[in-house]
């Protein structure tokens, strides 16, 4: 048998061999090579920023020019403490003559009392007397009519002491609304009147501004389906926070779910939601941080994120 073969065949065959090397390789060789992933890279964060706890805005409950600020901006206040006051002095000199007038009614009460129980005493004496023939009828009559008077006098001196009660706590109050007390326990942000100045009831122009820093608040958009699966965890969990000036440190901190709002944004498919995070260091409210799922077995876990 003739096994020599021309140039043109040999060359046929080491294409057709190239070409089932290539095919095999794609059908049955390994799969292809895939960029190994970064281990450098953590759990997505998401930006967010601090805010207060509590904030109040507050005005004097009657326009008045401002006599005395107790507070200055910066100062820590607790929850009643005075922080400005209008010019009472008029007010509490008129509180004083009310007082004097609540006195004087209850001595007219006391007297009124005292002549009521002698008149009662003269007609007991005078009935007796009736009784031995001793006096006429209409003296006894003028004496019951004498012991009537009487109790009208003390009704009537009772009536004056709760109207001067009234009138007195209605000074008390009047004075009260020109005071102006701190409703929560925080620090003094804004003063937008000082003393000599005209305050009104504008609640656009607040006299002063309280604000509440711990806890802090912390105001987060995160995607619909992540707020989905944290519902369906509980959604009394917890997320980690850091502040984007401490993202060296790697500093995250807890902070628990306070509040989902029940209204997700259609455009962007976020939910809002409000965290609450401890504040012992003091720091300001409405600063940038950064929101993540808790890594590590905290108590939104890595389970929970992925269903």
């Amino acid at each position: 048998m003739n096994t020599t073969s021309s140039p043109r065949s040999r060359l046929f065959r080491t294409k057709a061999a190239l070409a089932a090397v290539a095919l095999g390789g794609l059908c049955v060789g390994a799969a292809p090579q895939t960029t190994a992933p970064d281990s450098t890279v953590g759990p997505k964060t998401y930006p967010a920023y601090t805010a207060p706890s509590q904030k109040r805005q507050q005005n004097f409950d009657v326009p008045g020019v401002v006599f005395e600020m107790a507070v200055k901006e910066g100062d820590v206040v607790k929850t009643g403490q005075l922080l400005a006051r209008q010019n009472t002095a008029a007010d509490e000199a008129h509180l004083r003559s009310l007082n004097l007038l609540a006195d004087a009614t209850a001595l007219e009460i006391e007297a009124a009392g005292l002549q009521l129980e002698k008149d009662t005493i003269d007609l007991t004496r005078k009935e007796k007397m009736f009784k031995d023939k001793s006096i006429s009828v209409g003296e006894v009559e003028e004496a019951r009519v004498t012991v009537k008077i009487d109790a009208l006098k003390q009704r009537s001196a009772k009536n004056n002491a709760e109207k001067a009660k009234a009138d007195t706590e209605e000074e008390k109050a009047r004075i009260e609304q020109k005071k102006l007390y701190s409703k929560i326990d925080g620090v003094v942000s804004e003063i937008n009147t000082h003393e000599g100045e005209l305050a009104n009831n504008d609640t656009q122009h607040p006299t002063i501004t309280i604000v509440k820093n711990d806890p802090l608040y912390v105001e987060v958009e995160l995607p619909a389906e992540l707020v989905t699966k944290i519902k369906a965890a509980g959604g009394q969990q917890s997320l980690q926070v850091q502040y984007v000036d401490e993202k060296e440190k790697g500093a995250w901190r807890e902070a628990k779910i306070h509040f989902i709002r029940p209204e997700a944004d259609p455009r962007s498919n976020t939910e809002h939601v409000q965290l609450e995070m401890a504040n012992a260091e003091g720091r300001s409210s409405g600063l940038q941080v950064e929101v993540r799922m808790p890594t590590g077995g905290a108590q939104v876990g890595a389970a929970a994120a992925n269903r």
